[in-house]
């Protein structure tokens, strides 16, 4: 198995992406249907948590054999950095705007800077592209990793480590519990470094670990029952509102799915519509693009008379995400990441 046929994990990306979408776009159907919007997708953000363990998960999948030293950890950094971020920085552009000040916010967003630490973590001011801002946390974990590869074969424990040490010493310092709301004032890369949604993404390359190496094995009957309680568990967070962004609730239902539907896979086969591994495939792009589709039609369009304006609003906002999306795999993901890792990868 290789990232690109885990199935179980192409199918979770799609989850989280559309998760994410909808979460944005519950305002839409809370103008239809009053109070459905947020009784459906009020803890849609839970698909950012998702993302988090499932890059976890990925990153331990593809480095788990490359103890190369300074060698793998220079290729492991350029592959990521061809992968995110030349797409997150082709469409982080196209929303610059054209003030002074606009394009301060832009520079800090491409350089992955929090936009203003003094705002409630764990978002601290978002970024330029709004959902950009957990982008700035998937490169504090890919830059940390990267140092973490010199280590060779520890370079997982070294990660453990260094991440928890980092979330929980700030929290000593300033007596107080962990959780993803601290806020300690700290700069740039620091407020990102130091915030336990960091966390996750150690959860995810457990997750692998238990999965890869088989550490946890059952039967098939057994196993379609523990996807079926993960998923009913997952369900329940979505729709009951008991939990927040980086929560432990949050995170125990991410796990359970992420652990019960990989560890299938690892031990028989997982198979999933091609509309949804479509989607995971095209899921960073949906997420990088379905803000901006959906700020783009309420300029361009303006059902306010009608009763269902919102439920219009929202499939329109849902339709042009995905045609968006393609664009932006095929040209930005595919094309523009191609020919940035054919330069770089031939330079290292």
């Amino acid at each position: 198995m290789t990232d690109k046929n885990f199935y179980s994990i192409q199918a979770l990306r799609a989850l989280a992406a559309v998760l994410v979408m909808c979460f944005h776009f519950k305002s839409y159907i809370n103008q239809s249907f009053e109070g459905w919007g947020d009784k459906l997708f009020l803890n849609g953000d839970i698909g950012v948590d998702l993302f988090f363990v499932i890059s976890g998960f990925i990153i331990y999948y593809i480095t788990q054999d490359d103890n190369g030293g300074l060698a793998s950890a220079k290729r492991f950094f350029l592959k990521r950095f061809c992968r995110v971020f030349p797409p997150y920085f082709a469409i982080t552009l196209l929303v610059a705007g054209n003030s002074i000040e606009s394009w301060l916010q832009t520079a800090k967003s491409l350089l992955f800077i929090p936009l203003d630490i003094t705002q409630p973590a764990p978002w601290f001011g978002v970024a330029k592209l709004f959902v950009g801002w957990t982008l700035n946390y998937e490169f504090i974990f890919y830059t940390l990793f990267t140092v973490c590869m010199l280590f060779r074969s520890r370079k997982n424990i070294v990660l453990f480590i260094t991440l928890i040490l980092a979330v929980a010493i700030p929290a000593l310092i300033n007596n107080t519990a962990i959780s993803p709301a601290n806020n300690y004032n700290y700069p740039g890369y620091l407020a990102t470094f130091t915030n336990s949604l960091m966390l996750e993404f150690v959860v995810g390359t457990f997750t692998a670990w238990l999965v890869i190496n088989k550490k946890i094995t059952y039967g098939k009957n057994i196993s379609y029952v523990l996807m079926t309680l993960s998923f009913v568990l997952f369900l329940f967070v979505v729709l009951s509102h008991c939990s927040r962004i980086g929560g432990l609730v949050y995170i125990i239902s991410a796990f359970a799915l992420v652990f019960t539907l990989a560890n299938h896979e690892s031990l028989y086969s997982f198979r999933a519509p091609k509309p949804v591994l479509t989607t995971g495939k095209i899921s960073f792009s949906l997420y990088l693009v379905h803000f901006r589709a959906k700020s783009l039609l309420k300029k361009g369009f303006n059902f306010t008379h009608s009763v269902y304006a919102g439920i219009t609003m929202f499939a329109l906002s849902v339709i042009l995400s995905y045609v968006l999306a393609f664009i932006s795999y095929y040209l930005l993901e595919k094309k523009l990441s191609s020919l940035f890792r054919k330069y770089l990868l031939k330079k290292a």
